[in-house]
């Protein structure tokens, strides 16, 4: 099974339904899967960066990503200009949302527990 989000309609399903977080450094879009890990697709556009500094990005955040083991898709927004942008930033900016997204999953699972017990 693949790890990145890279069709339309997978995009969409993210932009339509999903909740977003905004950091200092890149704003996410992000929502449950199934699948048991992270999906992840990124909208860097040119203006973000040049090449070296979107794939910079690319891969920081894809590091972060694989030492989770929550099922999300998650679409990955710069915030702004990528050049400067260190790895402290970027780390701290993932775990903020790691955090949050943890906190949404289990209200998400407490609730359902709760409809099934009555």
């Amino acid at each position: 099974m693949k790890r990145t989000l890279n069709k339309g309609y997978q995009f969409r399903r993210v932009f339509r339904t999903g909740k977003t977080f905004r950091g200092e450094s890149f704003r996410a879009v992000y929502v449950s899967n199934t699948l048991g890990f992270i999906r992840l697709g990124f909208s860097l556009s040119a203006k973000s960066g040049n090449a070296v500094s979107r794939n910079l990005m690319r891969r920081r955040v894809r590091s972060l990503a694989r030492e989770e083991s929550v099922g999300i898709d998650l679409v990955i927004l710069p915030e702004g200009k990528l050049r400067g942008i260190g790895w402290d930033s970027v780390k701290r900016d993932f775990e903020k949302m790691m955090d949050l997204v943890m906190n949404n999953v289990s209200k998400k699972n407490d609730e359902s527990d709760d409809n099934g017990e009555r």
